[in-house]
């Protein structure tokens, strides 16, 4: 598979990406110097195939994105077009036309047609063409011993090569990471249609609200209550924003298996006055830090925009559970919802300082 794990890459958050790939430098796509380039002195004498001389130059870059084709992102898997769209990309490259630091173009043309040639994905299986557009795409030296390591009868089902894993710098690491998010993204999104399939309209349409609170949620928290310091941010934002993605399928599924959660008003009292007294703890903590020497801690109004997502969610949710389990106490939801956010601010509560090893012992809810 192309990608760390599944495939390819997914856009970054513009905003994102230009600080990541600031602090990076203009560099930091290019292979470490190594002894691969004396091997790519041999392998960029390796004859194209015939079809390379059809492609026209376009006059700027495909729209094609051979990646999707290649991983079935938003379309079926499709070698044959990752590999048409990978010529026209590699053309592009060649007379400048690619963006910089640009999801499609790090991992297609040269890149792309590396993975299908190292594969044999659509194509006869070539390492000695494939490690030649491993030399166009300055793979790395660990992945040229990668592709030369795999076996010519592998077939499918068999060991295949994975430009991810041979991802050296921080914004390559963060682009596979972008990736696995969009790849999961698509899971998730076929298992959510698949249960709220039996649902009945009105279901559905407070199932779709509660959706899109949840994704504000998550992206207000990842945000918000995430350290932002440091070249790897988008790798833990992410990382936090998948596992709250994660649990809410999770939830979904252990709910519409009829293990339905139990709480009476009493329940909810005790966990809202937890709630609150952590919310406070966490505002005082991050009011004291210092931003003129971490400006990527976490900041009050982060704090108060994650807070204000999860009402938004835990109402879209109580909403949801009243079509969908009317037979339910609401005060078990909310006293479930209430706990999940009280965690999870324990968390924010260790990232800005609170010296308490017990805040650590759950992960993000």
């Amino acid at each position: 598979m192309i990608g760390c794990g599944s495939g390819m890459l997914v856009r970054m958050k513009a905003g994102i990406i230009l600080c990541l790939l600031a602090i990076a430098g203009a560099s930091a796509l290019s292979a470490e110097p190594d002894d691969s380039d004396d091997q790519c002195k041999q392998y960029l004498h390796t004859p194209l195939p015939a079809e390379a001389a059809n492609i026209a130059a376009p006059k700027t870059w495909p729209d094609c994105e051979s990646y999707k084709s290649y991983s079935g992102i938003g379309r079926k898997v499709d070698y044959v077009a990752a590999r048409k769209c990978a010529w026209s990309e590699r053309s592009a490259q060649q007379s400048g036309k690619a963006p910089d630091y640009d999801l499609g173009s790090y991992l297609g043309g040269s890149a792309m047609l590396t993975v299908l040639y190292a594969n044999g994905e659509g194509v006869e299986q070539n390492t000695t063409l494939a490690l030649r557009f491993a030399c166009e795409a300055s793979l790395s030296q660990d992945g040229f011993k990668a592709i030369q390591a795999l076996s010519a009868s592998a077939g499918p089902g068999g060991k295949k090569f994975d430009y991810c894993e041979h991802a050296m710098s921080t914004p390559e690491m963060n682009l596979c990471t972008e990736y696995r998010v969009e790849i999961a993204t698509q899971k998730r999104k076929s298992e959510l249609d698949q249960l709220s399939s039996h649902m009945t309209p009105e279901q559905k349409v407070s199932f779709d609200q509660l959706r899109k609170a949840s994704e504000e949620y998550v992206s207000a928290r990842g945000m918000g209550e995430v350290y932002q310091g440091g070249t790897i941010r988008t790798m833990r934002t992410f990382g936090a924003e998948e596992r709250m993605r994660d649990k809410f399928v999770e939830a979904l599924k252990v709910f519409e298996s009829g293990r339905l959660p139990k709480g009476a008003a009493a329940d909810f009292e005790k966990a809202d006055a937890d709630l609150n007294e952590t919310y406070k703890r966490a505002l005082e903590l991050a009011a004291k830090q210092n931003f003129d020497e971490d400006d990527g801690a976490i900041r009050l109004d982060g704090i108060h925009q994650a807070q204000r997502a999860w009402i938004k969610y835990r109402d879209a949710w109580v909403a949801f559970a009243k079509v969908r389990y009317p037979h339910t106490d609401t005060n078990a939801w909310l006293t479930l919802l209430t706990r999940n956010r009280y965690w999870s601010l324990r968390q924010t509560a260790c990232r800005v300082g609170w010296n308490d090893n017990a805040c650590q012992s759950k992960e993000d809810e």
